[in-house]
C-alpha cells in the first residue's frame, strides 16, 4: 500500500488487523481505489504473517480493486504516530497509542458471517462489502474538510469531447468536483451538434466558450484527462493521467455525435465513482 508523502495535506490512514494479510489488506486497497489519491493509505499487523490471503485478493479483484501485491508488514510507530486515523479490523488486534500520536484509534468491529455458518467465497464477499461501506463513510469523512477533487479535460479545440465531459462531471457530480476543461489549439465556438447533443441529456453547453490550455490549470488539477491532444499536455508529478480514446465529434452531425456523447457519460459515471464516495451510502456504518 502506499507510502507516497508527496502531498502532505492529504488525510491519511492505517488499517490493522492481526495478521495483515485479510481485512487490513482489504481496507486498504478499497480505500486506495475509492480515494483516487485524495488519501494517504497504509496497513499493518500486530503478528503479521507471511502472505497475503488468495481469497482476500480475489474478492477484492472482483470490485474492481487490487491487493495482490500487498505484503503483511509490522506496525511502523512511526507512520503510528503521524497519521490521522488507525482503524483497527476486528477484536484480535490491539493497539495502543503511543506518546504524540496525532490521530485517533477505532475499531470495525466487521461482519463475520462463519459465525453463521457461511464459509469460502461467500463469506469473503460479506466481509467485503462490510468494510466497502465503512471504507466509503470513512473516505467522506477524511475528506470533508479538504479540497474537493478537482478534474481537468484536454481535448486540441476544447469544441466537443472535453465541453461534453467537462458539461457531464460538473451536472452528474452535483457541484462535488471542481471541472475544468481546455484546449491546446482552442477553437472560436463550441461545436453546434456537441451542444445539440447535450441539450438532448438536459445540459446547456451553448454559452462556454473553448480556452487554452494552460499550465496552471494542470498544476491546479488533481486528475488530468487528454482526448487526442498529444504531448501538448504538461507532465507535473503527483498528478493522475489518463488518456481517452474518443472519435473526434469535429465535423460530425448529430448522429455521428450521439455515440460519441454516450460514451463520454458512461466514462464519467465511472470517474465519479472513483473520485466520490457513494452518496447512498449511510452516514455511519453499523458494528
Amino acid at each position: 500500500m502506499s507510502t507516497d508523502p508527496r502531498s502532505p495535506s492529504r488525510p491519511s490512514v492505517m488499517f490493522v488487523c492481526a495478521k495483515n494479510g485479510g481485512k487490513s489488506q482489504m481496507a486498504a486497497a478499497l480505500m486506495e481505489y475509492r480515494a483516487a489519491d485524495a488519501v494517504e493509505v497504509h496497513s499493518a499487523g500486530t503478528q503479521p504473517g507471511e502472505t497475503i490471503n488468495a481469497l482476500s485478493a480475489e474478492v477484492i479483484a472482483e470490485a474492481g480493486a487490487d491487493m495482490s501485491a500487498g505484503r503483511p508488514k509490522p506496525i511502523d510507530p512511526r507512520l503510528l504516530a503521524r497519521v490521522d486515523r488507525v482503524v483497527v479490523l476486528g477484536d484480535e488486534a490491539k493497539v495502543e497509542p503511543v506518546d504524540g500520536m496525532a490521530g485517533t484509534i477505532e475499531t470495525w468491529h466487521t461482519d463475520e458471517p462463519s459465525a453463521r455458518g457461511i464459509e469460502g467465497a461467500e463469506r469473503m464477499r460479506l466481509v467485503r462489502d462490510d468494510i466497502d461501506t465503512r471504507v466509503r463513510v470513512l473516505l467522506a469523512e477524511l475528506t470533508a474538510t479538504t479540497h474537493k477533487p478537482s478534474v481537468l479535460f484536454v481535448c486540441v479545440h476544447n469544441a466537443g469531447r472535453s465541453q461534453m465531459a467537462a458539461a457531464y462531471l460538473s451536472h452528474l457530480a452535483g457541484g462535488r468536483i471542481e471541472v475544468r476543461s481546455a484546449g491546446s489549439a482552442p477553437a472560436d465556438t463550441v461545436n453546434p451538434a456537441a451542444v445539440e447533443a447535450m441539450a438532448e441529456e438536459g445540459i446547456d453547453i451553448s454559452a462556454n466558450q473553448p480556452k487554452v490550455l494552460s499550465e496552471q490549470a494542470v498544476k491546479d488539477s488533481d486528475v488530468v484527462i487528454t482526448m487526442g491532444c498529444g504531448d501538448a499536455c504538461p507532465f507535473f508529478p503527483g498528478k493522475r493521467y489518463e488518456d481517452w480514446k474518443l472519435e473526434d465529434p469535429a465535423g460530425q452531425g448529430i448522429e455521428g455525435v450521439r455515440p460519441i456523447r454516450d460514451d463520454i457519460k458512461a466514462r464519467i459515471q465511472q470517474l465519479i465513482t472513483e473520485l466520490l464516495p457513494d452518496p447512498s451510502t449511510p452516514s455511519t456504518p453499523n458494528d
